[in-house]
């Protein structure tokens, strides 16, 4: 007996609501499915461009305390030779005060007494971030203040004048840092990550919506991760300052070592040993970083000259 036509209908009708809400369903999981592996790919290339710039920081903080511990050495050997000739043979040349002056004299014994007590402080480990300072800036304000007798310790307040040295300096909040956000900011407020977690968007109460608002999460992502990368791109203008730098005063040295003299006993001689040494203190003065923590361009600008009064030529 055939069925009758309308609970025949009613049955199709049934079926086919059904298979249409197993589809939605099967849509809308995979939608969050979706969502989240969109979200998860994007959390991870951001970690991954932190855990770069990390390593970044901590090459740029090593190379500015390599070129500051260089700097400490040349004061405490170049520049004290130049010192105690100076002090032995001024009564013999009569144009001393052209080269350097009794009050410029006075100065570098201050800043080579300075330079022991930061080597002290150096083989306690109690510099901190001071190093990254004398490194960046120069060595003058620093050792000043060392040869005032303050407190090795109290030389890290130095870096914190300056929230990028600050970071490079103190590295993670563990350690007494700004950590990486704070080195975020540090280095020209970039941006510190989307503030949407993942769970966020895929709380949404619909699955599409949870595509869109996870598509907008990846394109925050790329944004934090360009000006992750700009960052970086910065560190290493620092870093290549750095090795310039610390080229020159190797050279500057090289050239001192091979000239210099013991007494004024030569005049021409001792004359020339003065120029090199006090183109070696001009030169440990040289900045390689601004005050908003960007390399400085054009660095051989700052020291070309002295290279060529001295006759020191840079490979």
């Amino acid at each position: 007996m055939p069925l009758p036509l309308i609970p025949v209908l009613l049955w199709g009708g049934a079926a086919l609501l059904a298979a249409t809400g197993i589809k939605k369903g099967v849509d809308a999981s995979n939608d969050f499915d979706k969502a989240k592996e969109i979200g998860e790919a994007a959390q991870q290339r951001h970690e991954k461009a932190l855990t770069k710039l990390d390593k970044n920081r901590a090459a740029t903080q090593r190379d500015l305390e390599h070129l500051s511990e260089l700097k400490i050495r040349v004061f405490t050997t170049q520049i004290k030779y130049l010192v105690d000739a100076l002090k032995k043979g001024r009564s013999k040349i009569s144009d001393f005060n052209l080269e350097i002056s009794t009050d410029q004299l006075n100065e570098y014994e201050r800043l080579v007494l300075g330079s022991f007590e930061i080597e002290k402080g150096l083989a306690s480990g109690a510099v901190g971030g001071a190093l990254a300072a004398m490194g960046a800036y120069g060595t003058v304000g620093t050792v000043a203040t060392a040869s005032t007798g303050a407190a090795i310790s109290g030389l890290s307040g130095v870096a914190a004048t300056n929230a990028t040295l600050a970071w490079l300096g103190g590295g993670a909040l563990s350690a007494g840092g700004f950590g990486m956000a704070g080195g975020m900011v540090a280095l020209g407020g970039i941006a510190l990550g989307p503030a949407l977690a993942i769970g966020g968007f895929m709380m949404a109460g619909k699955a599409e919506k949870a595509v869109t608002e996870a598509r907008s999460y990846e394109a925050e992502v790329d944004v934090a991760i360009a000006e992750i990368e700009k960052a970086s791109i910065g560190l290493k203008a620092i870093r290549s300052n750095a090795a310039e730098l610390q080229n020159v005063i190797e050279r500057l040295v090289d050239t001192f070592e091979k000239i210099k003299v013991p007494n004024a006993n030569d005049e021409a001689a001792f004359q020339r040993m003065v120029m090199v040494g006090k183109g070696i203190k001009e030169v440990l003065e040289i900045k390689i970083m601004s005050q908003d923590g960007k390399a400085i361009n054009g660095l051989d600008a700052s020291y070309s000259g002295f290279l060529e009064i001295t006759g020191s030529e840079v490979a």
